[in-house]
């Protein structure tokens, strides 16, 4: 069984991918011109931040090392 700091490890691993995800659509923004297409690449990057935002939540959660901060 794992423990809840390398539950929080992995967690942080996979957050780290959506990070790189949503980097190399932006790279797509900087290539493609049809507008339509751009906001179906907007709307992935929307999508790969808010699994971002819910991967920290856990994060935050299963390491109870950190604490989250109030501001």
């Amino acid at each position: 069984m794992q423990t809840n700091y390398q539950i929080a490890q992995a967690i942080a691993a996979n957050n780290q991918d959506e990070q790189s995800a949503i980097a190399g659509y932006y790279d797509l923004l900087d290539i493609i011109t049809d507008p339509k297409d751009q906001d179906i690449i907007k709307e992935i990057i929307s999508d790969e931040k808010n699994h971002s935002h819910l991967l920290t939540n856990l994060v935050l959660k299963y390491d109870s090392n950190i604490i989250e901060a109030e501001d």
